[in-house]
């Protein structure tokens, strides 16, 4: 018989595979939820010191994550320019991605979530060393912002989250 039980067997893995494929890049767009609501804020800056050999401010930025969905997101990636009164003090790079996905960090649903990232500012522009200074080596009187992007992941599918913020 041409339609043998091994050949039905057969036909229906194959349209299950075959409608798996066409129906993929449905399913990884249904994954993730709307990022228009997730925000990304300057929780605090923190002055750590000078490291006097490398002549670099060391800071620790920590960023504010506010998850309002109803989904549990990570990331794997945030890169950012920061800048004092103004004055861009650099590109930066906060790293997930040879971090499992479970390890990484977690923006649970409807919760914020801190990142917190060490970076050393090289202290060639003399306005940002004025500024410390005449701060008596605090952060206080210094307008900061963060430009950047964050690539927020959630089940199999992950998008840029771009994003400004002020403190």
């Amino acid at each position: 018989m041409f339609l043998s039980r091994r050949r039905l067997i057969l036909i229906g893995i194959s349209a299950i595979v075959i409608g798996t494929i066409i129906l993929l890049p449905l399913i990884l767009t249904v994954t993730l939820p709307d990022l228009s609501k997730l925000s990304i804020t300057i929780d605090k800056i923190e002055f750590e010191g000078i490291e006097e050999k490398n002549n670099t401010a060391i800071l620790n930025v920590s960023l504010n994550v506010t998850n309002p969905t109803s989904q549990a997101l990570t990331t794997s990636k945030i890169d950012y320019r920061l800048f004092a009164n103004g004055e861009s003090l650099g590109d930066y790079t906060n790293s997930y991605a040879d971090i499992p996905i479970n390890g990484r960090p977690q923006f649970l649903a409807n919760r914020d979530s801190i990142l917190q990232h060490e970076i050393n500012v090289p202290l060639v522009e003399h306005r940002f060393v004025t500024d410390l200074n005449n701060n008596n080596k605090t952060l206080q009187n210094i307008d900061w912002e963060v430009q950047g992007s964050a690539i927020i992941e959630s089940g199999f599918s992950s998008t840029i989250k771009n994003f400004t913020a002020s403190w």
